[in-house]
């Protein structure tokens, strides 16, 4: 059974001093989804969830939630929270008030509509055990129990985002890590429909913040609702999302899980920014062969034309080092690099530079022998713009200052 679609962007436009920011952007979030967008700086993510938020307004087209359009509703009046880069806690209240902040600012009738009146009379009946349940409850006796709820409220959110105890501690106190637990506990104590999450990683370092991924997926998971995630690291949005949607230029270039993503790009952008990718000019022959540097090659992409120039990528990861009398392609090692895991070569054929990730060391200088799959090679329509046009634009957009940072 498909998922309801809880937010629609219909043909979204929004600029900033006449430059297009988000152009005609068209996009739906279904219900208890992790879509995550990613893309540089620049290129339109935290603009588009400002707009999803109501902290900004669309210049072109809808923003539908659950069926209404709701461009000109505030962000209060959503079924929304933000969790901020920055976190946005109050320095002068600790743990337990910025978690209970959001409950403890609405009015009796929200509350008692947020509780539902059932669940207040049970509260009730364990704080009053002599309580008459033929009488209706007294203002102060329900005002009693939505302070025992929201206290159970805050006790919950903390047990979700591991800080039970921490409930008197200055955040000020707090490391980063715990500052960005506290901002999602006192989000997700809302019960919000939607959670939306701006890049709220990326003042963790990278051991802390792989561990918060991996919380952050659970937790999504656990609570049912829907996360929209923003990001510029790649291996982050493959880590967390069921959906990633890779942007560039306010202009969505591909949407897909990040299996999709990561194996079948759409274009030089996409294969360029999510991981690494060798793109390599070719020709593609009949009966799923295709052929580049002098050598043809079975794959099993089949939707191209005989003679029809195409671009090959293949993930640097994906290449098999062989015996050279056994190897296709021959080249030499002018670059070698440890990561940990695995050997980065650079290796030379034909002039052209390509990556290979392998277990073997391969000293400078040597030769090295490559041969791949047909299912390790992924062919896209050729391009105007190459490889190493777009390599450089992402460079640029992320050395850049813009206002989307």
């Amino acid at each position: 059974m498909a998922k309801e679609k809880l937010i629609e962007l219909r043909n979204i436009v929004k600029s900033y001093d006449g430059e297009v920011v988000v152009d005609h952007m068209n996009l739906y979030v279904r219900e208890n989804e992790f879509i995550t967008l990613v893309g540089p700086s620049g290129c339109g993510k935290t603009t588009t969830l400002r707009m999803i938020g109501g902290f900004e307004k669309p210049d072109e087209g809808e923003i539908i939630m659950n069926g209404k359009v709701v461009n000109d509703l505030p962000p209060h009046k959503r079924p929304i929270n933000t969790v901020f880069q920055r976190y946005a806690l109050f320095p002068h209240l600790n743990v337990y008030g910025n978690v209970a902040f959001g409950l403890n600012n609405r009015s009796y009738q929200e509350l008692v509509d947020f509780y539902t009146s059932e669940v207040i009379t049970e509260k009730i009946k364990v704080l009053y055990p002599n309580f008459n349940t033929t009488k209706e409850p007294s203002r102060r006796q329900i005002r009693k129990a939505i302070n025992a709820l929201i206290d159970d409220s805050v006790r919950n959110a903390l047990k979700m985002v591991n800080l039970e105890g921490f409930e008197k501690r200055k955040v000020d106190s707090m490391s980063g890590g715990q500052m960005q637990r506290i901002a999602i506990a006192r989000a997700i104590i809302n019960r919000p429909k939607i959670l939306l999450l701006d890049e709220p990683l990326a003042a963790l370092d990278l051991k802390l913040r792989q561990n918060m991924q991996y919380e952050l997926k659970e937790m999504q998971r656990k609570l049912g609702i829907t996360f929209i995630f923003v990001t510029h690291d790649q291996e982050e949005a493959l880590t967390m999302s069921d959906t990633v949607v890779v942007m560039s230029k306010g202009v969505i270039q591909q949407i897909g899980t990040p299996e999709d993503i990561y194996n079948e790009p759409k274009n030089s952008f996409v294969a360029n920014f999510v991981g690494e990718s060798n793109i390599i000019p070719g020709i593609y022959k009949k009966n799923k062969v295709v052929s580049f540097m002098g050598e043809d090659f079975e794959c099993v992409d089949e939707n191209f034309s005989e003679g029809e120039e195409v671009q090959v990528v293949i993930r640097p990861e994906d290449w098999d080092v062989v015996e050279l009398s056994k190897a296709k392609l021959i080249g030499r090692v002018d670059a070698s690099v440890f990561k940990g895991v695995h050997f980065e070569h650079c290796v030379i054929i034909q002039g052209k530079e390509l990556i290979v990730h392998t277990y073997e060391y391969v000293k400078v200088g040597e030769q090295i022998g490559l041969n791949v799959d047909p299912y390790e090679i992924h062919l896209m329509k050729k391009e105007d713009t190459d490889a190493e046009e777009v390599l450089e634009e992402i460079l640029n957009l992320e050395d850049g200052i813009t206002k989307d940072e």
